[in-house]
């Protein structure tokens, strides 16, 4: 009985074990920047001391974005909106996260 529970216990494992790489392959090749922007934060367009920030959930967040030294304040949006944060003279935004 339990040479058969063990047996069932390793073919689940192997399974699961063997599904997760084809998971890590598909999610590598997602182009779309959700893997950069976890979350409901996605950077908009930016400018010459400006970045905007799209919430694309249902909900209100605070967000900002990561640029090089000090990033800038969190503001909050609300669902479905677009925040325009102001940025420091030279700094690029590199990705929008949630605070």
């Amino acid at each position: 009985m339990m040479t058969g529970l063990r047996t069932a216990f390793v073919a689940a494992m192997a399974a699961a074990l063997l599904s997760v790489p084809g998971a890590v392959v598909s999610a590598s090749a997602d182009t779309d920047g959700s893997l950069r922007e976890p979350g409901c934060a996605k950077l908009g367009a930016s400018g010459w001391g400006w970045a905007d920030i799209h919430n694309v959930c249902g909900h209100t967040i605070s967000a900002t974005v990561e640029v090089d030294g000090w990033d800038p304040s969190c503001i909050q949006i609300g669902p479905g909106g677009v925040g325009r944060i102001g940025l420091e003279a030279g700094d690029e935004p590199y990705y929008a996260y949630e605070c």
